[in-house]
């Protein structure tokens, strides 16, 4: 049997589709607590405690901190492909874990503290998601059409991402109908083991990818020079770490405590009917980040990366207001807070959402691209652990989550920090639609040459990589 050509071109196609498959599985991760949460306090009345649930939330944003730091120096420094193989392994490896997690003799105890280990391998893996498949997409348009970069990336980040976490969601739903109330183990044990699938059906692919012919070209492997870096991009790296933070600080508390918020709206007397129409409503909120992910997409590259994160962080911080101002009406309607609280979602996917993901897979070299991008995404996450963290101590000392002043405290904070995201955009990230990435590469190999760089370090030449596209064949034969 005759072998099939592989060529640079048809492989920066299956990493750009590839990448979105892994970032569904990325949206699942984060988004499996949003629901368990207003589970396991009815399974585990006496374990699930506040604490134990601000433990199980973090260790998957820690994991990702890991994650990101790590595999974007190890995506830079060995390659996209082994990068992404690593982010691989550690996801199945911990997800498998994390549904089939117990405790010493049964406890309950402990099954939640094996959960904060588990949990913590996933988001390593997950995290490393973000500077390895992302850059590699955003490096992959370049051999399809730059023109369209924002689109192609965010179609494969952030929308596979928003739906990623809409279909553990449903998925969820349909296991509550299922089971019940009596047996709620089964739900979240399988709603963890149902988040294995995408990562299984990219594995074989990275076994086999090539490195984009981007980062073939322009890496450096022996001694990148971090310093000069650092002192050449550090108002790039302010303006992706400080937006990322911000929206990442409010995205996080508001998406993981945003079903127990939920909780408060529903008045019902039985118990079972309390937990589905909380699971009903916030599977709704959700779905309002599918337009504004969708429309993000395919605006990205009219608006800008720039201008779209600003309008969405002003829209979030519009609705946010709105709703802590007048929380004693939205608080007496439902369909008045899922409206309101679904827009604010709306303009967080619509903007930073979309643009985040995309501008430090742009405005940074080739050569460092996934190192900055690993530390802008990690700065992000830390933002949300602390702001999980805080949260609810901000409800706490202005009434609690059963009073009025204090989901309003935490909506007005979020607004206001919003805004912050926006003041940040303006000043500190640069517009970078409809340009070629070879501009940044440029600039950076000239800076490279004035400091007096050896820049026999830098990748390969292209008549080397041409000479490669022509000998890429297949390796899987007929016996």
């Amino acid at each position: 049997m005759p072998c099939t050509r592989n060529t640079f071109k048809n492989s920066a196609l299956n990493n750009i589709v590839f990448a979105g498959i892994a970032f569904s599985a990325v949206g699942y991760a984060e988004y499996v607590l949003t629901i368990l949460n207003i589970y396991f306090p009815v399974e585990y009345p006496e374990t699930y405690t506040s604490q134990m649930s601000s433990r199980v939330s973090d260790a998957l944003l820690v994991g990702a901190i890991v994650g990101q730091l790590a595999l974007g120096i190890i995506s830079d420094r060995v390659g996209r492909e082994i990068g992404l193989v690593i982010t691989t392994v550690l996801t199945i490896v911990g997800t498998v874990l994390c549904a089939g997690a117990y405790g010493y003799r049964n406890s309950a105890n402990g099954m939640f503290w094996a959960l904060v280990v588990y949990r913590g391998i996933v988001g390593v893996g997950i995290g490393g998601e973000y500077p390895c498949a992302t850059t590699n997409a955003s490096e992959a348009t370049e051999e399809r059409n730059y023109n369209k970069r924002g689109l192609y990336v965010c179609l494969v980040s952030n929308v596979t991402f928003v739906l990623g976490g809409i279909v553990c969601m449903l998925a969820q739903l349909i296991l509550f109908k299922i089971f019940g109330i009596g047996s709620m183990e089964p739900i979240w044990r399988i709603s963890f083991g149902l988040g294995v699938i995408p990562m299984l059906t990219v594995f074989y692919f990275r076994l086999k990818m090539f490195n984009s012919r981007k980062y073939t070209e322009e890496a450096i492997r022996k001694g990148p020079p971090y310093l000069l870096v650092l002192k050449e991009y550090a108002t790039r790296l302010v303006g992706t770490c400080g937006s990322w933070f911000v929206y990442d600080f409010v995205a996080f508390s508001n998406g993981i405590f945003g079903g127990t918020l939920v909780k408060q709206l529903i008045h019902a007397d039985a118990i079972e009917s309390v937990i589905f129409q909380a699971t009903y409503y916030t599977v709704i909120l959700a779905l309002f980040g599918i337009p504004g992910a969708v429309l993000g997409a395919f605006t990205i590259d009219h608006l800008g990366r720039k201008m779209q994160q600003i309008i969405g962080f002003v829209g979030s911080a519009i609705f946010a207001i709105v709703i802590g101002a007048a929380y004693p009406q939205v608080k007496s309607s439902v369909g008045a807070f899922i409206t309101l609280y679904g827009i604010f979602n709306f303009f967080g996917n619509f903007g930073a959402g979309s643009a985040l993901g995309l501008i430090p897979a742009e405005i940074y070299p080739t050569a460092v691209r996934a190192t900055c991008y690993g530390i802008s995404a990690a700065v992000g996450k830390a933002g949300g652990a602390i702001g999980t963290q805080v949260f609810r101590p901000i409800m706490n000392s202005f009434g609690g989550e059963d009073s009025i002043n204090g989901p309003r405290a935490v909506f007005i904070i979020s607004g206001g920090l919003s805004l912050l995201g926006a003041i940040i955009t303006w000043f500190f990230i640069p517009e970078f639609k409809r340009i070629s990435l070879d501009k940044e590469d440029e600039r950076f190999r000239t800076l490279l040459r004035q400091r007096g760089f050896p820049m026999e370090r830098i990748g390969v030449s292209k008549k080397q990589v041409n000479a490669m596209e022509e000998e890429l064949t297949c390796t899987e034969k007929m016996p």
